[in-house]
């Protein structure tokens, strides 16, 4: 199922498809290592308006909503 990151659950794993946003968008995911292929995993979603806490290569960093918005997961079947 396609979805965005900022809709995942705590802890739920899934796969980069696609990210939706310009040239800067994509470079600067490109240097946190977020890249389309890779697996990300949701540590912390953020409800309450703070960042959406992700790990990716066994690194955990926060995003801000709206980028979040912009990246199109596939969720891996469990």
């Amino acid at each position: 199922m396609t979805t965005t990151v900022a809709s995942l659950k705590e802890g739920a794993r899934a796969v980069v498809r696609n990210i939706r946003g310009g040239q800067n968008l994509r470079r600067r995911l490109s240097h946190l290592g977020v890249h389309p292929g890779d697996t990300v995993e949701v540590a912390r979603s953020g409800s309450l308006g703070g960042p959406v806490l992700i790990r990716v290569h066994g690194i955990q960093m926060g995003i801000g909503h709206g980028i979040a918005e912009k990246i199109e997961v596939e969720t891996e079947s469990t």
